[in-house]
């Protein structure tokens, strides 16, 4: 008798709008979401606090260069332009972006991609090496 394991597939879909992205979740590309989306997260947290109010024009150039990079790190290169182009308000952009980071955390977690999950896993594994 053959056991059959449905496989699962490595992607998160983030459907925003008319637009669908997908989030990939293999090792590699968490281990870059985990170095680079919070680090994006703090750099416009402190960018806003930093900006050039004195030039409007200026300021929104920089928000927008921080979440082109957030997004890029996330979603893929151009994603900032496509999604933009749908809502092209930088403070709506912004809410997404804070929105998606929130979600696919969620996902994650109920992935089982979490710290105790991990060490449950690495657990089980010694007592089955004893």
């Amino acid at each position: 008798m053959a056991i059959k394991i449905q496989t699962k597939q490595t992607s998160i879909p983030v459907v925003l709008g008319d637009l669908t992205f997908h989030f990939d979740v293999t090792d590699e590309s968490l281990a870059n979401f985990r170095k680079n989306a919070e680090g994006v997260k703090k750099e416009l947290e402190e960018g806003l606090k930093d900006i050039d109010k004195s030039n409007e024009e200026k300021a929104m150039e920089q928000i927008k260069d921080i979440l082109r990079r957030g997004y890029s790190v996330v979603l893929g290169e151009d994603s900032f332009d496509k999604i933009y182009e749908m809502s092209p308000s930088v403070f709506v952009v912004m809410e997404y972006f804070v929105q998606i980071i929130e979600g696919i955390e969620e996902e994650i977690r109920n992935l089982g991609h979490n710290p105790s999950a991990q060490e449950k896993a690495k657990k089980y594994l010694q007592k089955k090496k004893k």
